[in-house]
């Protein structure tokens, strides 16, 4: 009962941000490309309620700053991002974690998709507070410049080069490994 109602609660949270959910049995492929209009991206995975969110909607949840150097091809770049943690946003979708098998949780990944097919991957083991608690966001502005009409940008605080740093995510999947 008392996850049902925290299912139920999750949805209503979701809804009231703006999400759409998703509840239509995917058909084949949808491909990372597929956000219904800039700005927007999808949740899904092994989750129970698949999600459509905007950066606007992302903007409601708490939201986190962080200044961060990292190595890119161009040499080293320094940004401020704010957003929402990884985590947060995931949580909405709620994950399909199984309480019957020890730290289930570490056993999954997210993938960030940016719009131009690019893919990194953060593991939950990573994001998780009580393991490695990197403040992975989803960042919805750029040294105060907002990321509405590109989508959010994965920011992952910590890593020396920015390969994980995903621009205009357009889909976020929850995985496990293994199956």
């Amino acid at each position: 009962m008392l996850s049902a109602m925290r299912r139920l609660l999750t949805l209503l949270v979701a809804l009231a941000l703006g999400a759409t959910v998703l509840v239509a049995p995917r058909a084949g492929a949808d491909g990372p490309r597929a956000a219904a209009a800039p700005g927007t991206f999808k949740v899904v995975g092994k989750v129970e309620r698949r999600l459509r969110l905007s950066v606007a909607s992302l903007r409601a949840l708490p939201q986190q700053t962080v200044e961060v150097s990292f190595q890119s091809g161009e040499g080293q770049q320094t940004h401020t991002y704010t957003g929402p943690k990884l985590l947060d946003v995931v949580g909405l979708a709620v994950p399909r974690f199984d309480p019957a098998v020890k730290n289930d949780s570490l056993r999954f990944w997210i993938a960030a998709t940016g719009s131009d097919g690019y893919r990194a991957i953060v593991s939950w083991g990573e994001v998780d507070p009580g393991f490695g608690a990197t403040n992975a966001l989803l960042a919805v502005s750029e040294d105060g410049r907002p990321l509405d009409d590109a989508g959010p940008r994965l920011v992952v605080p910590g890593d020396v080069r920015g390969g994980r740093y995903v621009t205009g995510v357009v889909e976020v999947r929850l995985g496990r490994a293994g199956g």
